[in-house]
């Protein structure tokens, strides 16, 4: 039987709701000074048989978790075999899991996701350097000449749409400021997906940030702007310590994002 982890909490007593994991589990709680790590048994035959499934059933236990704590999220398939090894790793974290307990509470992570249209605007700044005669021409008319030319044109392009990511990302996070603790902006992880942010907010001021987003989504533009969450705050638990090794699992990415829930 193996012992699968859902998250940490700010409580060491045990749950009164009955809340169902992995496996159609029943969840619990293991406490650990004053917090608590909640988990559910699970047959080894069962984690045999996982699919995508149970990263919904992982999510479900976690929001059932941060409607009466607060909650550090584990990585989806955190498994030990043993609760004296699950034990040793709380014990080596404690800390960390306190910090964050401490610091997180009352908030919530939201997601903001913004679509753009990056393959027409970089070929408008294409088009803008060339209709305005910008193109710079290095003397020479050697084939590296050309190469080289080709290149400055390139990076001026590459500088200029970065430029105009920049200049559209700070607009759009000045429609949150008001009503965020911590931010994490990610921009262009692809041409046209502009901004992927995360954002900590307190849980008074979610509606708040709501608001605000429906005010961004009014905005004018050919810009598509995605909303998700609340969710346990997968991107603002920090680790002091260096990674250790339990039950044979490096456990450096017990707080990885499960990135399959965030669409």
């Amino acid at each position: 039987m193996k012992i699968y982890i859902y998250g940490i909490i700010d409580f060491n007593d045990n749950l009164n709701n009955s809340i169902k994991g992995l496996g159609d589990r029943y969840v619990y709680n293991i406490p650990y000074q004053d917090i608590g790590v909640v988990v559910s048994n699970l047959p080894e035959q069962v984690l045999g048989k996982i699919d995508s499934d149970y990263v919904i059933e992982h999510e479900k236990v976690l929001e059932s978790l941060m409607e009466g704590f607060s909650v550090l999220p584990m990585r989806f398939l955190t498994v030990f075999d043993t609760k004296e090894n699950l034990i040793s790793m709380v014990r080596y974290y404690y800390n960390d899991f306190k910090n964050n307990l401490d610091r997180l509470y009352g908030k919530v992570e939201l997601g903001v996701k913004v679509i753009w249209p990056g393959e027409s605007i970089r070929e408008n700044i294409i088009n803008l350097y060339a209709g305005n005669s910008q193109k710079i021409r290095i003397s020479g008319n050697s084939q590296a000449m050309d190469y080289v030319t080709d290149k400055f044109q390139e990076y001026k392009t590459d500088k200029a749409f970065e430029e105009e990511a920049n200049s559209r990302i700070k607009d759009i996070d000045r429609f949150f400021n008001n009503f965020v603790v911590e931010k994490r902006l990610e921009k262009l992880k692809s041409q046209n997906l502009l901004l992927n942010a995360s954002y900590l907010v307190e849980k008074e001021k979610q509606e708040d940030f709501k608001e605000a987003f429906e005010h961004l989504r009014n905005v004018p533009g050919n810009f598509k702007y995605l909303l998700s969450g609340p969710w346990p705050p997968y991107n603002f638990v920090l680790l002091s310590k260096k990674s250790h090794t339990f039950n044979n699992l490096d456990k450096t990415d017990i707080f990885d994002r499960i990135l399959n829930t965030k669409t």
